[in-house]
């Protein structure tokens, strides 16, 4: 699937684009809208191919995580970045609370974004126009906790048992069309890789929150005092 799929899609999407960006002239404006469908179309089809080899390796135990250091901050804004636009056209507000300091953590970089992005993509989703969506990212402890709210359709309990596992899906027909019941999967899958977990607190007809807490906080230490660490000296005892 790796190769005999996603080679010739990048072909697609790289021509695609060169017909949008009109680099070897104008296009009729018919065309150029029919480029625009076949480049949204065929990067929605790429990452269906990502999140099923996603999955696969997962369920083979053959994902390994690449462990870096980097602020988290930056990893769940770019993630945002690239949903903002859907959701403005949509007419979904999508806001953060971001913490002022860094926020270091050792994990998988790619892993990260995927969570967020994942949950940010299914919020967006399920979010009427008019609705809103918050991301908060805060470093408890040793735990980096992300959570995704908005108040979107919701999801009803006996759903919520369910979701997390590969191509379960919650709400009615129309809704379940909109995606392959992957994302979540995903999710929950990076989070275990990391020693964490996922958990998801929702509320028909008023909204949803999944909160992904991972043990990959960096603890900062305290300074050390100004002019060097203080002596203190100890009681003797017995004369010694």
């Amino acid at each position: 699937m790796s190769h005999e799929l996603r080679t010739p899609l990048n072909a697609v999407l790289g021509f695609s684009d060169i017909m949008r960006q009109r680099i070897f002239g104008p296009l009729p404006d018919r065309y150029g809208e029919y480029a625009d469908n076949i480049h949204q179309a065929g990067g929605h089809l790429l990452d269906l191919i990502n999140d099923l080899l996603d999955v696969a390796k997962i369920e083979a135990e053959r994902y390994t995580l690449t462990l870096e250091r980097f602020d988290a901050r930056e990893t769940v804004s770019a993630a945002m970045a690239l949903v903002r636009v859907n959701a403005d056209d949509k007419g979904v507000s999508l806001s953060s609370v971001l913490p002022g300091d860094p926020v270091e953590v050792s994990a998988d970089r790619r892993a990260l974004k995927q969570i967020t992005l994942n949950l940010l993509s299914n919020a967006v989703k399920f979010t009427p126009p008019g609705g809103t969506i918050t991301v908060t990212v805060e470093a408890i402890g040793p735990y980096l906790e992300v959570v995704v709210a908005d108040t979107g359709v919701g999801i009803a309990p006996e759903d919520v048992r369910r979701l997390g596992r590969p191509f379960e899906q919650a709400g009615e027909i129309e809704q379940r069309r909109q995606g392959t019941g992957l994302g979540l999967a995903l999710v929950r899958a990076f989070a275990e890789l990391h020693g964490g977990r996922m958990s998801i607190d929702s509320t028909l007809g008023e909204g949803t929150a999944v909160t992904v807490r991972l043990p990959v906080a960096l603890v900062a230490r305290a300074p050390a005092p100004e002019g060097g660490a203080e002596i203190i000296p100890m009681p003797m005892k017995n004369g010694v």
